[in-house]
C-alpha cells in the first residue's frame, strides 16, 4: 500500500508539474540579444509606399471564416495596415474580409535574420501574424513554415486571459498532409501592449535550427527540421472559422470575431517595418 500511495503521489507530482511548465508564462532572455552589429541588413521596406516590386497577394478569395483582399491592404502614415471589416458588398460577397501579403517570387532567404516591428490587431476571433514560407513546404520537401508571431489569443474562450499579451512562435514541416509535423513554443511576456503599442518578432535561422527573438531578446532555440530551402516573408491577418473549401480545416482559434460587437467591428494590423539581414556569426 505504501509503495502504492508513493506512486500515485509521484504521478501526481509529475501530472502537477507538467500542468504547471505548460501553463507557465517566461520571459525573454535578456543575456542574449540580436546583435545587429554582426549583420548586414540585404533587405527592407519602411513603408514610404506600396512597393509592388516587394509585396503581393496571390491567394486572395475565401480564407478560413472570411476572405483575403488586396483592397485590404494600404500604406500610410509610414505603415503598412491590413484592415479586417465586415463587407456586405465585398467583391468576393458579404463577409469579412482582411488582407495577405508576401514576397513569393519577389525576395527569399536560406538563411539569416528577419524582423518585423507592429501593432497586432486587437479583438477577438481574428489574428495578425508575420511568418515565413517555402515553395519546398511539403512532405517530400526541406522547407518549413516558420511562424514568427501570431496574436491569435486577445479574446480566446479556450485560454486563459493571461495570454493576451504574450507571443509564441511554432515551425511546421513536411507539408500540410498526413505527414504534417509541428512544434510550438512556450508562450513569452511581450512587456508591451502588443495591440496599442509597436514591438519587435524576429527569427534567425540556418542549416542548424532556429532562434527567436522578441524585442531583441531571445526567447526560444529549436533544432526541429532546420530548413535549408529559400524561405519568403509573409504578412496576414486571418479570420476564425470553417473554410468552406476545406471542411476538415474547422479553425475556431482564437474566438467568433462578431463577439466583438457584431459586423460594425473594424481592426487594424499596423507594420512599422520588415527587415532582412545577412547575420555573419562567429
Amino acid at each position: 500500500m505504501k509503495k502504492l500511495l508513493a506512486t500515485i503521489a509521484v504521478t501526481a507530482l509529475l501530472v502537477i508539474l507538467a500542468v504547471t511548465a505548460v501553463s507557465c508564462i517566461y520571459s525573454p532572455d535578456e543575456d542574449h540579444t540580436v546583435d545587429y552589429d554582426a549583420m548586414t541588413l540585404i533587405w527592407s521596406d519602411e513603408f514610404d509606399s506600396f512597393d509592388s516590386s516587394k509585396w503581393w497577394s496571390g491567394d486572395d478569395g475565401l480564407r478560413r471564416g472570411g476572405y483575403w483582399s488586396i483592397d485590404q491592404v494600404q500604406v500610410k502614415d509610414g505603415n503598412m495596415v491590413i484592415t479586417t471589416e465586415y463587407l456586405e458588398d465585398g467583391k468576393y460577397g458579404a463577409g469579412w474580409y482582411t488582407g495577405s501579403v508576401y514576397t513569393k517570387d519577389l525576395f527569399s532567404m536560406t538563411s539569416g535574420y528577419v524582423e518585423v516591428r507592429c501593432k497586432m490587431p486587437a479583438g477577438a476571433g481574428h489574428w495578425g501574424a508575420f511568418w515565413l514560407n517555402s515553395p519546398d513546404m511539403s512532405a517530400d520537401g526541406n522547407g518549413t513554415e516558420i511562424d514568427v508571431v501570431e496574436s491569435a489569443h486577445y479574446d480566446d474562450p479556450k485560454m486563459d486571459p493571461k495570454y493576451k499579451n504574450t507571443a509564441f512562435h511554432t515551425i511546421h514541416a513536411q507539408g500540410y498532409g498526413d505527414e504534417h509535423k509541428s512544434k510550438q513554443s512556450p508562450y513569452y511576456e511581450v512587456g508591451n501592449d502588443i495591440y496599442n503599442n509597436f514591438n519587435t518578432y524576429g527569427v534567425y535561422w540556418d542549416e542548424n535550427g532556429y532562434e527567436f527573438y522578441v524585442n531583441g531578446m531571445r526567447t526560444w532555440v529549436t533544432d526541429f527540421y532546420p530548413t535549408t530551402a529559400p524561405e519568403f516573408l509573409w504578412l496576414s491577418v486571418e479570420v476564425s472559422g470553417e473554410d468552406p473549401s476545406n471542411p476538415d480545416n474547422v479553425y475556431t482559434w482564437g474566438g467568433e470575431i462578431t463577439s466583438n460587437g457584431g459586423n460594425d467591428f473594424t481592426s487594424e494590423f499596423v507594420i512599422d517595418y520588415v527587415r532582412a539581414y545577412e547575420w555573419h556569426r562567429h
